[in-house]
């Protein structure tokens, strides 16, 4: 005999009086096995007390404010049953309605209102019972609310975060009530939505939609298994009461006992079925969610194969262009058209001129244009001398320019336009330079990856530097270094940005005996390494920066170290790149300045020289752009001394004689300084862009 604990009765003079004794009934199991002895002898020690009255009557468990809920139940196989617990829960109320006095003003006070409250957790209120449905006062959702409640005065304050109700209940039990009603509807709705996210995170790939759906579908049919157990228990349960009712010989008490047995299994049968819709209709949501996440991943899918035919058709009209160009090959095997440019008009103009005709037309012109085009002469670059390696050097295949091509002899200057910099710089103060969005007419007409080559202007400084002894050599690498900053002083304009893998190859071997290559390699923080190779020389450095914009100047920190290796002596440099100073970004002409130390480091002797650039001072007595510098060897005793500006010439001078000892000593040189660095004047045909010498003499 399987029995479940109810909670305590309590009815009133109409019904069965069983306040403080527990009551056992027996389950689906035993009810459905015709079992009734053990159950009979639990409700005598429940029923002890009844009126002999007429009026006891089956309908006593109205009165008895319990929730009947159904728990696990099993199948038996060969006609056998669902066995399932029942259990009774207090004052669990899912939709409650009544009257509540709600605050409306200082000059109404509390009025009465009728409060609705719906499964959803939705507190509504209107004027009266009759308006419900049609005209809502006002609602609360009980889900982001917070109640509070007054014991004393039966007030309940209900606040979300756009309204607040304050209430007050007739009496204690009605505030206990509602308050009970509020919170376990504001519970369960918490419940709810959390158990939706956890699908809606469960909901995934595709085998995790199609497992929760078969999931749900278990659910349901066990569910179903239940309703229909329940249904045929509570059929065979109205079949005794009806057969009491027609048997004489059955007194009252075995009447009123089989009621109150199917009015219990009536509570039971209808929460099953409650439970059944709920996780019906929990299903229902579950497979629009999925319905919807398929939907819009074929909407995606769809799109991705747009893109990719498109790509593709593009790709395949690219390649039958190709073909076409390679029709007539040049005579020479190791020609290449990479060796014919266009100036930027010339590339416009005849994109025009395709324009006018027909797809087919400019088709066959674009071709005769090609065909009719003048052999190109070819060459291999000869073998540089011993620092390069012959393999590589004889697998690079340079073309020469046609001895027939016209260069240009001018630069366009840059266009007049006017800039209002304060409504570009106002939002920006405190941003990296990488972030700030600038006009395009204020940047220079090349990229960073040709601004960083430019500092090869003057790599003939470490072509000699390649046959010096050690102290020497450090001389000549520090000139080098400052001959970096040899054109910053008039370009006041930033260079573009390069794309991320973007490259830029110079190769000066035939005239200058160098040849470098730059790629960007982060875009985010910008990021360029170079790599460049000349007569006893190789240089390597990674370039990027941090910068500090602070409305009146703009200060730009290169970070990074550029290496310079002799392979003939076996020295190896290192050093840091110094600060650059934009000034007067708001008001007055825009000037720049260098400023900091610079450390050149022999990492195989120990050898070391600081340059100092000295920062530009109204009240200054230094030179403006002045840099100065000592040559050390490991042991700290001074050599060479190297002086002068970072924007004319470098001077070095060998000491002779130090007087004192420490940072204060005083050096003497000799009286004649070797000049070993000066700025080369800029060609006359360049006019105001001088400062693009180095790119523009290669275009």
């Amino acid at each position: 005999m399987h029995c479940v604990r109810l909670p305590r009765l309590a009815t009133n003079s109409s019904g069965i009086v069983a306040t403080g004794i527990s009551m056992f009934l027996p389950t689906y199991e035993d009810l459905y096995d015709g079992t009734w002895s053990a159950a009979k002898s639990a409700r005598k020690r429940l029923f002890r007390k009844r009126r002999s009255r007429k009026g006891s009557s089956s309908t006593s468990s109205q009165h008895n404010v319990h929730r009947l809920v159904m728990s696990s139940s099993s199948t038996h196989g060969g006609g056998g049953s669902s066995v399932s617990s029942l259990a009774l829960q207090e004052d669990a109320v899912e939709e409650k309605a009544g009257w509540l006095n709600k605050w409306t003003n200082y000059l109404k006070g509390y009025r009465q209102r009728w409060f609705v409250l719906d499964s959803t957790a939705v507190l509504s209120y209107y004027r009266s019972p009759s308006e419900v449905g049609q005209s809502c006062r006002g609602s609360i959702n009980l889900q982001e609310a917070r109640i509070l409640s007054d014991k004393i005065t039966n007030n309940i304050v209900i606040s979300a975060s756009s309204q607040t109700f304050h209430l007050k209940a007739g009496n204690d039990v009605d505030r206990q009530k509602w308050l009970s009603a509020l919170e376990y509807s504001r519970h369960k709705a918490i419940k709810q939505a959390e158990s939706d996210e956890d699908e809606d995170a469960h909901i995934g790939t595709g085998e995790s939609r199609v497992a929760v759906l078969q999931k749900t579908h278990k659910e349901l049919l066990r569910k179903l298994e239940d309703l229909q157990t329940a249904a045929r228990i509570l059929d065979k349960h109205g079949d005794e009461l009806i057969r009491c009712v027609n048997e004489p010989e059955i007194d009252r008490k075995t009447l009123s006992e089989r009621a109150a047995l199917l009015k219990i299994t009536t509570a039971a049968v209808l929460k099953a079925a409650e439970e059944f819709v709920d996780l019906s209709d929990r299903g229902s949501k579950r497979m629009g969610k999925v319905v919807a996440t398929e939907r819009r991943e074929k909407i995606m899918l769809q799109e991705q194969l747009e893109t990719l035919a498109k790509q593709h058709s593009s790709l395949e009209r690219a390649a039958t262009l190709t073909d076409n160009i390679n029709l007539n090959p040049p005579l020479s095997a190791y020609s290449d058209m990479e060796d014919e440019f266009h100036d930027a008009a010339e590339e416009l103009s005849l994109c025009g001129s395709r324009r006018q005709g027909s797809d087919r037309n400019s088709d066959s012109e674009s071709l005769s244009t090609l065909n009719d085009a003048p052999p190109r002469s070819t060459a291999v670059m000869t073998p540089t001398p011993s620092s390069f390696k012959p393999a590589r050097a004889k697998a690079i295949a340079v073309p020469r320019a046609r001895s027939g091509r016209e260069r240009r002899t001018t630069i366009p200057d840059r266009p007049d336009l006017p800039i209002n910099l304060w409504s570009i710089m106002k939002n920006c103060i405190g941003k990296e330079l990488s972030k700030i969005p600038m006009p395009v007419n204020f940047s220079e007409p090349l990229s960073v990856l040709q601004r960083i080559t430019e500092d090869l202007e003057y790599a003939n400084l470490l072509e000699t530097a390649s046959t010096l002894g050690p102290l020497e050599q450090l001389a000549y690498v520090a000139a080098y270094g400052v001959s970096n900053y040899s054109t910053t002083g008039n370009r006041t304009n930033k260079p573009f940005n390069p794309l991320l893998g973007e490259t830029y190859e110079c190769d000066r071997t035939t005239d200058l005996g160098w040849r470098s290559i730059t790629e960007q390699v982060s875009h985010h923080p910008p990021a360029a390494a170079h790599y460049a190779e000349g007569n006893g020389w190789v240089m390597y450095q990674d370039f990027t920066m941090t910068s500090r914009f602070r409305g009146k100047y703009l200060s730009v920190i290169p970070v990074g170290y550029t290496h310079v290796y002799f392979p003939g002596t076996k020295n190896h440099y290192s050093y840091k790149k110094i600060t650059t100073t934009v000034h007067n970004i708001i008001v007055g002409k825009l000037w720049i300045d260098n400023h900091g130390d610079m450390e050149i480091i022999n990492h195989g002797t120990g050898d070391k020289c600081v340059v100092k650039f000295f920062p530009y001072s109204y009240f200054s007595r230094e030179a403006p752009r002045k840099v100065y510098g000592v040559v050390r060897d490991s042991r700290g005793e001074p050599h060479f001394v190297v002086q002068g500006t970072w924007d004319s010439h470098v001077d070095m001078l060998k000491v002779t004689r130090r007087i004192g000892t420490g940072d204060k000593a005083r050096l003497e040189t000799d009286s004649e300084p070797k000049r070993i660095w000066t700025v080369n004047p800029p060609p006359p045909r360049l006019g105001a862009n001088a400062q693009f010498s180095l790119v523009w003499r290669s275009s």
